[in-house]
This record gives structure tokens, C-alpha cells and sequence, in this order.
């Protein structure tokens, strides 16, 4: 009986956080819940340079992919994950809690987070997004910060390079 009713629960957190992912992709916008393949991921990061304590933003981390690679290749960069949907931010959060991961995943609006300490950033976002995240980038990031994108072209920022995997883009911009 109690099992049942723990169950129930669970199904219905699971309704209601599904719900307002629907809700944010939908209607305002949002990016709906895809993870890049292993493969670009490990390109990305075979192709990238940091130095130590640098720090390194993930836009729409989702399950964090790019940063937990990054952390294995890296263990000294300070890791930050940016997720809004309830949904994928509490799976992760459990996932790197579990595997002890020092990725400070935050939930927040990725256009409220401050980039201006950032070095590298990251992203794969749908591209309505890359319009205001264009803006941002430009208006708080410091010379030398590397942006990465995944599929979309960010307007306004003349790309530094791409690479193709599987007929797909990766766009690299530097400020």
C-alpha cells in the first residue's frame, strides 16, 4: 500500500515537471530536451585548450554532457552548468551528486547568468535563442572567451572556425 502511494507520487512529480517542460517549450520558447552525440562532444573538447581555474559555462546543460567530459580532461577548471526545466536540471543534479562531481549545476534563466568571468562557453540551442544570446555574449563576455556552438550559427559573431561532424556544424567564435 504505501509502496503504491510512493509510486503514485513519483508518477505525478514526474506529470507535473514534464508539464512545465512542455509549457516552456512551447510557449516561451525554450529549447526542447536534445543532448549532442559523444562523438561531437569528444571533438569539441579534443579541439579546445584550457588553462588551469578557468571557468567554463554550459548553456542548456541538460545532462550535462560537454562539462562531465570536460571534468575528466580537466579537473582543475571551474565547471557550470546552466539549466531552466526542472525536469533534466533534477536528474543531473542527482547524476552528479551520485557520481561526486564537483559541476556546479545551477537552475536559472541562462539570460540572467553573469558570463563575464567565463573563458569558455558552450552551447546547443535552438536558434531563436542565439539572437538574444548573441546580445549577451557580446555585452559581458571579455576579450578571448571562446564560444562554442553546436548546429546553429550565432548572429552577429563572426565565427573563428567550424569543424564538421557527421555533416553536422561546429561553430567556435573568440571575442
Amino acid at each position: 500500500m504505501i509502496f503504491l502511494m510512493i509510486l503514485e507520487l513519483v508518477l505525478l512529480v514526474i506529470v507535473v515537471l514534464a508539464a512545465i517542460n512542455f509549457f516552456n517549450i512551447v510557449f516561451r520558447g525554450f529549447a526542447p530536451f536534445f543532448s549532442a552525440k559523444p562523438e561531437v562532444i569528444a571533438t569539441i573538447i579534443n579541439d579546445i585548450k584550457l588553462t588551469k581555474d578557468q571557468e567554463v559555462y554550459e548553456l542548456g546543460a541538460g545532462t550535462a554532457k560537454f562539462l562531465r567530459g570536460l571534468e575528466a580532461k580537466y579537473p582543475q577548471a571551474k565547471l557550470i552548468g546552466v539549466e531552466y526545466s526542472w525536469f533534466p536540471y533534477l536528474l543531473t543534479k542527482i547524476r552528479l551528486t551520485k557520481a561526486k562531481s564537483k559541476i556546479d549545476l545551477r537552475r536559472e534563466d541562462l539570460f540572467k547568468t553573469n558570463l563575464s568571468r567565463a573563458a569558455l562557453i558552450y552551447c546547443y540551442l535552438a536558434p531563436d535563442m542565439m539572437v538574444r544570446l548573441s546580445e549577451k555574449i557580446q555585452k559581458e563576455c571579455r576579450p578571448g572567451t571562446i564560444v562554442v556552438s553546436y548546429l546553429f550559427s550565432i548572429p552577429n559573431l563572426p565565427w573563428h572556425k567550424t569543424l564538421e561532424v557527421g555533416g553536422n556544424k561546429i561553430y567556435f567564435y573568440q571575442l
